[in-house]
C-alpha cells in the first residue's frame, strides 16, 4: 500500500475506525497510535512578534524575551537557537535546567555590575525507559540499551530527586514495584467543590 499523508490528523472515529485528516479525508485504521508534539501555552502581554514556531516565545542569547526588557523565559516555552540547533533547542528537562541556571547567573551578574553570559546548550545525552529492564540511552557518543540503559536511567533520575529522604522513599517504591509487578497509580486527583 502506497500511503503518503500530506495533511495532519485531527480526530479518530471509533465507530467507523477512521482516522480523520484536517482536509476532511479519512484513512481506515483499527489501531491508532497518536503521538502529539509539544505546543507552548500562550501568555497575555507577550507581543505577537515574540511568538515563534509551536507557540514558543522567541528569546535572545541571554534568555530574554524578544521585544521585552527584563522578561525571561526558559524550558519548553522558550525558543532559542544556535548553530547546532537552528530550529530551536529540544524541549527537554536538561535544556530547561541549563537555561534556568543561566538566567539566575545573569541576574546575579547584572545585580553585581558584571557581564552577562550567553546560552550555549551542552548536550549531556538522552535516555528513555520503555519498560521493565528496557531502556535506551545515548551518552557521550555511546549507545546503550536493555538492562544497562535502564539502570543508568534509574540512577540518573534518582540523583535528580531533592532530599535524601525523598530519594530513599522513591528507591524503596521502585524496589517494591520491581519485585511485585504492581505499579502505583501516578495521578493527582482532587475532589471538586460543589
Amino acid at each position: 500500500m502506497n500511503l503518503s499523508i500530506p495533511e495532519r490528523v485531527v480526530d479518530y472515529d471509533e465507530k467507523t475506525h477512521s482516522v480523520i485528516m484536517d482536509d476532511g479525508s479519512t484513512i481506515k485504521a483499527r489501531i491508532l497510535i497518536w503521538v502529539s508534539g509539544v505546543i507552548a501555552v500562550t501568555l497575555d502581554g507577550v507581543p505577537e512578534t515574540s511568538i515563534g514556531k509551536g507557540g514558543r516565545i522567541i528569546c535572545n542569547q541571554y534568555m530574554e524575551v524578544s521585544g521585552m526588557d527584563s522578561v525571561f523565559a526558559a524550558g519548553d516555552i522558550a525558543l532559542t537557537s544556535e548553530d547546532a540547533y537552528p530550529n530551536g533547542h529540544p524541549q527537554m528537562a536538561q535544556v530547561a535546567m541549563q537555561q534556568a541556571k543561566l538566567i539566575a547567573t545573569n541576574l546575579n551578574a547584572v545585580a553585581n555590575g558584571k557581564e552577562r553570559k550567553t546560552f550555549k546548550y551542552v548536550n549531556l545525552g538522552s535516555m528513555a525507559t520503555i519498560g521493565r529492564n528496557k531502556a535506551v540511552a545515548d551518552i557521550g557518543g555511546m549507545h546503550f540499551s536493555g538492562f544497562i540503559a535502564w539502570g543508568m536511567w534509574m540512577v540518573i533520575h534518582l540523583r535528580s530527586i531533592l532530599g535524601v529522604k525523598n530519594k530513599i522513599i522513591v528507591l524503596f517504591d521502585w524496589i517494591i514495584n520491581y519485585f511485585n509487578y504492581i505499579g502505583s497509580l501516578r495521578l493527582l486527583m482532587f475532589k471538586g467543590k460543589r
